[in-house]
């Protein structure tokens, strides 16, 4: 999977985290919000460094291994609390959002075909590979595969596929208006 749908998916929860937000700065908030699931929503692809320094695929802490898992997400959701803490944000509803977001991403892994060794969402539990009973997202090259036509068409139909979400995030919001106080003498 190419990360356009991943970061589709952090962008739609950076609009929803904010939603109902003070209008004073939410421009600003949702903004960052939406860069920071963003970045969130593809960390666990970290795990290609390893291939630099002769970690396999399928190896434990390979592509698609513990970065990718349900644990990996747990604890970096529990990890958020910390840094709502020190921003002053809801901690309960950050460390959802950040294990949603993360455990998001090996997820939806599991739903592409046409490649890969599955994901282990079980790690440190099991080492097994699972994948999705349904599988619609095409694989994505590694590396400068992704300029290649397969590259493009993985990116189009990730447009396409996350099309839903990708219009959540980007939608205009309609902007309330507030009540004024009514003057003493109305205009005639």
């Amino acid at each position: 999977m190419a990360s356009f749908g991943h970061i589709a998916v952090g962008m739609a929860a950076g609009r929803a985290f904010t939603a109902g937000a003070p209008h004073t700065g939410r421009e600003g908030r949702l903004a960052s919000a939406m860069v920071l699931f963003s970045i969130l929503s593809v960390w666990p692809d970290v795990d290609v460094v390893g291939f630099h320094f002769g970690i396999a695929y399928g190896d434990p802490l390979g592509h698609r291994g513990a970065t990718h898992s349900i644990t990996a997400a747990v604890l970096v959701g529990i990890t958020s609390t910390l840094l709502a803490a020190w921003t002053r944000l809801p901690a309960v509803k950050t460390a959802l959002y950040v294990t949603l977001v993360a455990l998001s991403h090996g997820l939806l892994d599991t739903c592409t075909f046409g490649g890969g060794r599955g994901v282990e969402l079980l790690w440190p539990f099991s080492y097994d590979r699972f994948w999705s009973p349904l599988r619609f997202i095409p694989v994505a090259p590694i590396g400068l595969g992704m300029l290649s036509l397969t590259g493009l068409l993985v990116v189009g139909s990730e447009v396409v596929i996350f099309a839903p979400l990708w219009l959540y995030a980007i939608w205009p919001r309609r902007v309330r208006r507030t009540q004024t106080a009514p003057t003493e003498n109305p205009p005639p």
